[in-house]
C-alpha cells in the first residue's frame, strides 16, 4: 500500500471538490499503517467535515474516500476499514445549532448511520450494465470484473451484518435471490457474490427465515422460485438445493457453492 494511492485521492489543484481533504487522506494512511488507532483516526478523518461551514455538502467527500478504500485497497485491509467505519459512526454528533439548516445533513446527523453513504455507494458502484460488460469480456477481463463483483458483495455483507453505514439486509436478499432463483443468472459472477452474503450473513438470513421476514428484494418475481414473497425456511432450503445444482458448473461456481454450503450446514448444526 504505497503513498501513491493516497496521493491520487487528493484534489490535484487543492480544491476539495475534486478530491478528498489532505487531512482525511493522512488520517486514513496513518490508521492503515497502524500508527494510530481507530478512535483517533475517526476523530482526525472527521475534522475537515466538523470544521466545514457546510458539513452537509462536505460529508459525501469523506464517504467517497471510504468507499474507494473499501473497494480498491488490499483485501486484508477490509476488516480495519470496517472498524474505522464503526468508530466514525460512534463519534459524538456535532452541535449544529449555529449552522444554517440548508447546510446541515439531510437526516440531521453527521455520523450515526453515515447519512447518505448507502446512496452514494449505490450511485458509484451498482452498475446496471455489468452483465453486458461481463458477457463481452475476454477471460482476463472477466476474471477482473468477477473479483470486483465479489468484493462488493463482501463489503456490503460485512457492513450490513455489523449494522453500519445504513446498508440494508435487502441487498443481501437481492444478491442471493438473483443468483439462485433466476434462470438467466451469470453463475460464475452471481454465485460467488451470493456465497459472500451466505457466509457472512447466513445467521441473519436464517433468522429472517424463521420469522417470515418480508423484503422488497424477495417480493420481486423471479422465474425459478414459486413459493411466497417473504423469507422462509422453505426458501432457505431451496437456496441450498440450487447451490448443490450449481456445483456442476464451472470451477469458480463450484468452489463458491461448496463454500456457501459448508457454512450453511455448519450454521444449521450450530443452531
Amino acid at each position: 500500500m504505497s503513498d501513491a494511492w493516497f496521493s491520487n485521492k487528493l484534489a490535484p489543484d487543492g480544491d476539495v471538490e475534486d478530491g478528498c481533504h489532505p487531512d482525511e487522506a493522512e488520517a486514513l494512511k496513518k490508521y492503515l499503517r497502524q500508527e494510530i488507532g481507530a478512535e483517533e483516526a475517526a476523530q482526525a478523518i472527521s475534522q475537515p467535515v466538523v470544521n466545514a461551514s457546510n458539513p452537509g455538502q462536505d460529508l459525501p467527500r469523506l464517504w467517497d474516500l471510504l468507499i474507494d478504500a473499501l473497494i480498491e485497497l488490499p483485501s486484508d485491509k477490509i476488516e480495519s476499514l470496517i472498524t474505522l467505519v464503526k468508530a466514525i459512526e460512534d463519534l459524538p454528533e456535532l452541535d449544529m445549532a449555529d449552522i444554517e439548516e440548508s447546510k446541515r445533513p439531510a437526516h440531521g446527523k453527521l455520523w450515526r448511520g453515515l447519512p447518505g453513504f448507502g446512496h452514494l455507494y449505490a450511485d458509484i458502484l451498482q452498475s446496471i450494465d455489468w452483465r453486458e460488460k461481463a458477457s463481452k469480456a475476454d477471460a482476463t477481463e472477466r476474471s477482473r470484473l468477477r473479483e470486483y463483483h465479489v468484493r462488493k458483495a463482501e463489503i456490503e455483507a460485512r457492513l450490513a451484518v455489523a449494522r453500519l453505514a445504513s446498508i440494508p439486509i435487502d441487498w443481501g436478499y437481492e444478491t442471493v435471490a438473483d443468483a439462485l432463483e433466476s434462470s438467466d443468472a451469470l453463475l460464475d459472477f452471481q454465485v460467488p457474490a451470493a456465497a459472500e452474503w451466505l457466509v457472512i450473513a447466513g445467521a441473519r438470513f436464517r433468522e429472517g427465515a424463521t420469522k417470515g421476514e418480508e423484503s422488497w428484494a424477495l417480493a420481486r418475481q423471479r422465474d425459478l422460485w414459486e413459493g411466497g414473497k417473504a423469507m422462509s425456511v422453505q426458501r432457505y432450503s431451496y437456496w441450498c438445493n440450487r447451490l448443490e445444482e450449481a456445483k456442476t458448473q464451472s470451477e469458480v461456481t463450484l468452489q463458491a457453492a461448496q463454500r456457501a454450503l459448508e457454512f450453511m450446514e455448519w450454521e444449521s448444526k450450530a443452531t
